[in-house]
């Protein structure tokens, strides 16, 4: 079998591996002979490219890691959130991984924008398999490394997909809101018992570099676990080789250039080490151009070939690379592969890491109890004003900048938190939104909010995932949707 890019694709061609949906269900079986109808369905649900079975590339058989059938089960579960399908999964990709004699990550990931957020979960999980087998993790410790693979986005599922699948770089704001998933993430599983710290750990500080300038908290590699080195060092390998509405896949070879250059920077060098002895350079069945002008497709990349492999030319000939009378040949890229000057695209990209003002919300609140817990949830992404004296909070209001977002507690003492409202409207008018705490759901006790001019509205005991999501979609300028 062999690769080509789904612009390439011609009626006719015979499919030599399957093509799944969002839900992991078979949209065309392997075997299946294309036509022109379901080239421009691949092309509209976004894939990328497709294997295809010819005379060409018939003696080249490339075996996934996993079945397509764990892949699969593994995608609508994260689909779905349902963390005991993960777990099991979890088990069943280690089971599989030890199986194999010889890993290899060889064979292109076939998947669809819209699948991107789960299937990368499934791909992350899998690949920090690889490398922690690597690393001569116990089974064990390899369970727990693929189960924060696949938990490790969850947290993306509630951030708005505008911003997930925006078709250019996000601005400095989006990117904010985009660093919170992997808090996100982790809120979601941090009251589960029966997940381990090493797990929960590894999903808060998944974008922490060893320099310290990643996030959350900045924490530098001595601060972080192993789990958590291997978890960054999977997620961005497979960011980098999957495509996306605003980029371009790397080809393997250019992302381990990357990794490789931010060794001891980004990331940990012993993981790199680790990743870099499963992934070949040129996958198998991959279509090259050769510095000859030449093109062929890779038929062995395995060990030192890993570099010079061997190659079937167009014509049926094989070029061996490592052979001394073919060393002045290289390989330039993959066939139709989109070359761009490294510089391009930069401006972009500084401007997306420059950091957005930090928004200011008041909270007001005459429990300190309940003020330290707005603190442990939002100090890391706001600044925070709180009072537990709503005078206090007026007098502020009256000789300060306003606040982005005030938070209102309705159970006031001395005053009605409706009262309240109305006087702190009487200072800021309708520029400032307010979100009202309130201690029940009651239809009517909602229906006074809304009618107080509330933006929204948030019921104690908190939930963290849902207060945050509020808090975005007001400071966003969202829509009220209740």
């Amino acid at each position: 079998m062999r690769y080509i890019k789904i612009e390439d694709a011609k009626s006719g061609m015979c499919l030599a591996y399957n093509m799944y949906d969002t839900d992991g269900h078979t949209l065309i079986c392997s075997g299946s002979v294309l036509s022109e109808f379901y080239i421009r369905r691949l092309n509209d649900y976004g894939f990328d490219g497709v294997y295809i079975a010819d005379e060409l590339s018939q003696d080249i058989e490339i075996e996934p890691i996993i079945t397509p059938e764990l892949r699969a089960e593994g995608l609508v579960g994260v689909r779905e959130s349902n963390i005991d399908s993960c777990k099991n999964v979890a088990k069943k990709i280690v089971a599989q991984v030890l199986d194999k004699d010889i890993l290899s990550l060889d064979l292109t990931d076939l998947r669809s924008f819209d699948s991107y957020t789960y299937a990368h979960s499934v791909n992350v999980a899998v690949i920090a398999c690889v490398i922690g087998f690597g690393l001569n993790l116990s089974s064990e410790e390899l369970e727990q490394i693929v189960m924060a693979g696949l938990l490790h986005d969850l947290g993306k599922l509630v951030i708005p997909r505008e911003i997930l699948n925006k078709p250019a770089r996000l601005t400095s704001e989006e990117y904010d809101i985009m660093k919170t998933h992997s808090t996100l993430s982790y809120e979601l599983i941090k009251e589960r018992w029966d997940i381990s710290a090493n797990v929960k750990a590894a999903v808060l500080y998944h974008h922490e570099n060893v320099d310290g300038s990643g996030y959350p908290d900045g924490r530098e590699g001595d601060q972080t676990s192993l789990f958590t080195k291997v978890l960054h060092v999977a997620d961005v390998y497979d960011a980098l080789v999957s495509k996306r509405p605003y980029k371009n896949p790397y080809s393997p070879y250019e992302a381990c250039e990357y990794l490789m250059g931010a060794g001891g920077i980004m990331f940990d060098t012993k993981v790199v080490e680790s990743l870099m002895l499963c992934v070949p350079f040129y996958p198998k069945g991959t279509q090259v151009k050769l510095s000859d002008n030449r093109e062929g497709i890779i038929v062995e990349n395995s060990g030192t070939r890993n570099l010079r492999p061997l190659i079937r030319l167009l014509d049926g000939t094989m070029l061996d690379l490592q052979e001394h009378e073919n060393f002045k040949i290289t390989i330039l890229h993959e066939t139709n592969e989109t070359v761009l000057d490294p510089i391009t695209g930069e401006a972009d990209r500084r401007k997306m890491l420059t950091p957005s003002r930090r928004c200011r919300i008041m909270v007001i609140d005459s429990m300190l109890i309940h003020l330290q817990t707005m603190r442990g949830l939002l100090h890391n992404m706001y600044d925070l004003q709180l009072f537990t004296s709503f005078e206090q909070a007026l007098l502020h209001l009256k000789r300060q900048t306003e606040p982005d977002l005030i938070i209102l507690d309705m159970d006031m003492p001395r005053i009605s938190g409706f009262d309240a409202a109305e006087k702190i409207q009487g200072i800021v008018g309708d520029f400032v939104p307010m979100l009202f705490v309130i201690n029940t759901n009651d239809k009517s006790v909602v229906a006074r909010c809304r009618k107080a001019g509330a933006a929204g509205y948030i019921v104690r005991p908190y939930k963290p995932t849902f207060v945050k999501a509020e808090i975005k979609r007001i400071l966003m300028r969202q829509q009220v949707t209740h």
